[in-house]
């Protein structure tokens, strides 16, 4: 049976004593796509960078 923890605003669901999930609320969850999005740029070359942030603009719209 899963073990819930309430800390705050999140949620950590663990199984036989390793979190499995966590529930984040909405202003965790954008905070978390930025900082994949800032480390997924850091391994693109600028021209690529530059692309991607234009790609991302548009998607945006």
């Amino acid at each position: 049976m899963p073990l819930r923890r309430r800390v705050g605003g999140r949620t950590a669901v663990a199984r036989q004593g390793a979190v499995v999930a966590e529930l984040l609320p909405p202003a965790g969850t954008h905070w978390l796509q930025e900082k994949a999005r800032e480390v997924r740029q850091g391994f693109m070359d600028p021209k690529q960078k530059a692309a991607f942030e234009e790609f991302l603009a548009r998607q945006r719209h």
